[in-house]
């Protein structure tokens, strides 16, 4: 398994590094509008296993209001959200199964997508902010948003390395054990000391605009999300009585699987990224 895991991490890391960086926003948009569209659907294939329609409006749902995200504007986003309800509302009036299924059917799907499909784009809203490195007052700064990308990515996946092999190695205590049987307090310590340690790298090497103890706050912040976004994704994949969200990653199981420490830092990021930077 460790082995399946770093050949995947030496194919996907160079490549995810190439994207975020050195290509443009319109191909970074692809990327995250694509693990989305996955995400959801193996959300949909977890949550209703036994209902092909549930599966399908579940998706269309999450491929709705990813658009609206795209092109951001609150009316935009509450008629997509509005339409998700209405139409799940509208599709449970004619269930032949049991009444209470079309609610519990209207809520698993909302989850899902607000999940998946809301705190995910968060990426690509970030990666569009402005250079942090020049003077906030510029004038058509271009895009830099990549520094805040690179800086969540790195803090989150510093933080899975240290949990993995600080539980493999040290682990003793059990974490949460009806969640995650794997997790432990000594891994979940050296996931916080590793996410330091990746914002601290991060500031060294590009984003010499964060303070010392900015760094360290938002570092240990977003590692905190990424550790509870972890075990979200855990106690998810429990409920619905499934070991993995999908086989797409080697060695990693399903998107969802691999983004599970990604997702919860996105916000924090981004929000502070844009009332803390003034953007």
């Amino acid at each position: 398994m460790l082995r399946t895991r770093l050949a995947t991490a030496a194919v996907a890391l160079p490549l995810l590094v190439w994207l975020v960086i050195w290509n443009p926003w319109s191909l970074f948009i692809w990327l995250v509008a694509g693990a989305t569209l996955v995400g959801v659907t193996e959300y949909s294939a977890m949550a209703f296993p036994d209902s092909r329609l549930d599966r399908l409006f579940s998706v269309a749902a999450g491929a709705l209001l990813l658009a609206t995200m795209f092109e951001p504007t609150q009316e935009r986003f509450a008629m997509a959200l509005a339409a998700v309800v209405v139409s799940g509302l509208i599709i449970g009036l004619f269930r032949s199964d049991e009444q209470r299924h079309a609610a519990e059917a209207l809520g698993l799907t909302l989850l899902g997508i607000l999940y998946v499909a809301f705190l995910l784009p968060h990426y690509a809203w970030m990666h569009a902010l402005p250079d942090p490195l020049l003077p906030r007052d510029a004038v058509d700064v271009p895009p830099g948003g990549w520094r805040w990308v690179t800086l969540t990515i790195v803090v989150a996946m510093s933080g899975d390395v240290g949990g993995y092999f600080g539980g493999r190695y040290f682990g003793r205590r059990k974490l949460m054990p009806s969640v995650s049987p794997g997790k432990t307090v000594e891994g979940s310590i050296g996931s916080v000391l590793c996410n330091m340690v990746g914002g601290v790298v991060c500031k060294l090497v590009f984003f010499q605009s964060l303070g010392w103890g900015e760094v360290i706050v938002l570092s240990l912040a977003a590692g905190s999300l990424s550790q509870v976004g972890d075990l979200c994704e855990s106690k998810i994949k429990r409920s619905f009585g499934a070991k993995d969200s999908g086989w797409i990653i080697p060695g990693h199981g399903g998107v969802l699987d691999r983004i599970d420490s990604l997702v919860f830092p996105a916000p924090l990021v981004y929000y502070y990224a844009r009332f803390f930077f003034g953007y």
